[in-house]
C-alpha cells in the first residue's frame, strides 16, 4: 500500500482522487491513513469530500480511523480542521469536539462550506450549550458567522424567548445579510408574536429593497393582524417597488 500513500500526496488532483477510490475498497495502514488525513485539507473540494467519504467507508469496515481524525481536528490548518469535522459527521452523530470547528467554519468566505457546517450544527440540537454558543456568535461573530448562526437557530426550530431576543437584536445589524437572516429567523422562533411583528414595521422602510420585501414576508408569517401591522402592509402594497408590493399583498392575504 506504499504506492497508495505516495499517490495520496500527489500534486495531481486526478491522482489523489484515484488513490482515494482505491483506498476506499482496500485496507489502510498508518501511512495511508495519515496521507488520507492530509487530503482532508486539500484546496480542491472534490479531494476533501472523497477523502471524508473514504474515512467513513473505512470506519464501516472496522478500520480504526477516529484517532487520525481527532488529530486532524487539531490541525493548525483551518481547511484540514473542517475536513476532519466533516468526516467525523459522516461516521455518525457529530462528536462535541467538532463544534468549535463547525462554528469557525460558519465564517468561511465559501458559502458551500458555511451551509455544510450549518447542516451539521443543526444535527447537534441536543448539545446543551448549542443555542447559547450560537447566540454569542450571532451577537459578536464576523458578518458571515452572525448570519449563519441565525440560520442555525432558525433551523433548530425551537421557539424561545432567548432565540427571539437574538433574532430581534439582529434586525438592527449593519450587515444586510444579517438583517435578512434575522427576518427569516424571527417568525420561526418568536414567542411573543405581536411584539415581534411591531419590531419589523420599521424594516418595511429599510434602505435595502431585499430587506423591505423580507420584512413584509415575515409579517405575514408572524400572523399578527393588528391595525398597525395591516396599515403598514397596505402602505407597502401601494409602493412603487413592485417586489415589495407583491410581498405586502401576499402578507395581507395571509393575514386574512
Amino acid at each position: 500500500m506504499t504506492g497508495v500513500a505516495d499517490r495520496l500526496r500527489s500534486p495531481s488532483v486526478e491522482d489523489r482522487v484515484a488513490a482515494i477510490a482505491e483506498l476506499g475498497h482496500g485496507d489502510a495502514g498508518t501511512a495511508e491513513l495519515e496521507a488520507l488525513a492530509l487530503c482532508l485539507g486539500h484546496d480542491h473540494k472534490l479531494v476533501q469530500r472523497r477523502a471524508a467519504e473514504a474515512f467513513a467507508a473505512l470506519d464501516r469496515r472496522g478500520t480504526p480511523v477516529r484517532a487520525v481524525l481527532a488529530a486532524a481536528l487539531r490541525s493548525t490548518a483551518a481547511r484540514q480542521r473542517w475536513g476532519a469535522a466533516y468526516a467525523l459527521a459522516l461516521l455518525g452523530a457529530p462528536p462535541r469536539d467538532t463544534l468549535p470547528v463547525l462554528l469557525e467554519t460558519l465564517g468561511e468566505d465559501d458559502g458551500d462550506l458555511r451551509w455544510a457546517a450549518a447542516r451539521i450544527v443543526v444535527r447537534m440540537r441536543d448539545e446543551p450549550e448549542l443555542v447559547r454558543m450560537l447566540a454569542e456568535l450571532a451577537a459578536r461573530g464576523r458578518g458571515p458567522q452572525r448570519k449563519m448562526a441565525l440560520y442555525c437557530i432558525r433551523d433548530l426550530g425551537a421557539p424561545s424567548t432567548d432565540a427571539e431576543g437574538v433574532a430581534a437584536a439582529a434586525l438592527g445589524d449593519p450587515d444586510v445579510g444579517v438583517r435578512l437572516a434575522a427576518l427569516s429567523t424571527l417568525p420561526a422562533v418568536a414567542v411573543d408574536r405581536v411584539t415581534a411583528s411591531h419590531r419589523l414595521l420599521s424594516l418595511l422602510e429599510d434602505p435595502d429593497g431585499g430587506v423591505r420585501r423580507a420584512a413584509a414576508v415575515a409579517l405575514g408569517e408572524l400572523g399578527t393582524n393588528s391595525e398597525e401591522v395591516v396599515a403598514a402592509l397596505r402602505a407597502a402594497a401601494a409602493s412603487e417597488d413592485a417586489s415589495l408590493k407583491r410581498a405586502a399583498e401576499r402578507a395581507l392575504r395571509r393575514l386574512g
